[in-house]
């Protein structure tokens, strides 16, 4: 058995994005034949709460008794303590953790870096302490990971003293969608005169579907649409007044899969995002992608998607009146330049990520 080893922090996951990657990505890591998995901290609630690693793996339950976010300051701060010495730590929940140790923090969200967008707003307390725990403890760490350029360039901006330690290390799509086999080459229906799309999006206001709650009590007519799946709670319907808008609420992998089989194209409105997992999945299976005119979709769909103005109705309806009339004349996208660039398998990313948090580090972080 190899003699390098890490512990997984990964006490804070709770949201649907970063619980998807690591339901691919902690298998991955414990498979690693180079790097032995010596310890996980998991959350005591959620998802990832039931994992079950290898029995060789030391699992530490942390137990919340305050609020989250309380809970969370504690945690990073006057209690990080506890997480001090070897082998090496890889956070997998954002926050530098404040205490000695050889310290790799995976950074998976945009609130972190200077507010751009007024969709901040809505908790824009939170995310200033937040900022603020990573400001004081970016110090302990040795190594970030970010999925992409454009967030690392966000991350250098916000906090230039560690400009130097980011490193980029992009993810492939779940592992049951890479399962799944699923390849898009034209519509299901092309006899249908509407489109139908999906959002698959958790309910944060960054994800913007607020903005089709500006759409008005409009009829189906005024829109080339007629579906528009978002995985989002019945009760919390955008627009109630729009019956061509269906709330489904959380989908399982093989809903999703479903989903991906029947709709012409991704619809994204998200005004923020570190990486954007479900533009990583459209083009994995070959779906045409209209998004917001933003650089992390920029990064990502690069002249593929279908572009329009994340704050505007108008923009949004153009855009998909330019989707409908380029599918009613053959066209359909090439994402093979885009999957070029992302990585096959959850393997060569656990890879990467070991290779940073066990790699040389300076004496004030050993």
């Amino acid at each position: 058995m190899t003699d390098r080893a890490v512990r997984l922090h990964l006490t804070n996951i709770a949201g649907a994005g970063a619980t998807q990657l690591l339901m691919s990505l902690l298998p991955a890591l414990e498979r690693n034949a180079d790097v032995r998995i010596a310890e996980m901290a998991l959350p005591a609630h959620g998802q990832l709460s039931t994992y079950r690693p290898a029995p060789s793996v030391r699992v530490v339950v942390y137990r919340r008794f305050l609020p989250n976010a309380l809970s969370r300051l504690l945690e990073c701060t006057l209690f990080a303590g506890r997480f001090s010495g070897a082998p090496a730590l890889l956070v997998l929940g954002d926050l530098p953790l404040r205490c000695r140790a050889s310290q790799t923090v995976f950074v998976q969200t945009p609130h972190l870096t200077s507010p751009t967008d007024s969709a901040r707003r809505d908790g824009r307390l939170k995310f200033m302490i937040a900022r603020w725990v990573f400001r004081i403890n970016a110090g302990r760490a040795h190594s970030f990971i970010v999925q992409t350029p454009v967030m690392r360039t966000a991350l250098a901006r916000t906090y230039p003293a560690i400009a130097d330690r980011i490193h980029i290390v992009a993810q492939p799509v779940p592992g049951w969608l890479q399962e799944a086999g699923l390849k898009r080459r034209g519509r299901a229906r092309p006899e249908d005169p509407k489109l139908s799309l999906a959002y698959p999006a958790a309910l944060y206001p960054h994800k913007n579907h607020a903005l089709l709650g500006t759409l008005g009590q409009q009829t189906t007519d005024a829109w080339p649409v007629g579906d528009l799946t978002l995985t989002i709670p019945p009760a919390r319907h955008p627009a109630p007044g729009l019956p061509w808008i269906k709330c489904v609420g959380i989908l399982s992998p093989a809903e999703m899969v479903a989903l991906y089989q029947r709709i012409d194209a991704l619809l994204f409105l998200s005004t923020d995002e570190s990486y954007g997992f479900p533009l990583i999945e459209a083009m994995f299976v070959g779906l045409p992608i209209v998004c917001p005119d933003l650089p992390y979709a920029h990064t990502l769909c690069g002249d593929g998607a279908i572009y329009f103005d994340p704050r505007s109705a108008s923009s949004l309806r153009e855009a998909l009146q330019l989707l409908r009339w380029r599918l009613n004349n053959g066209w359909w996208p090439d994402w093979s330049a885009q999957n070029a660039a992302i990585p096959r398998d959850w393997d060569a990313v656990a890879r990467s990520m070991l290779t940073i948090a066990t790699g040389p580090v300076a004496p004030e972080w050993a």
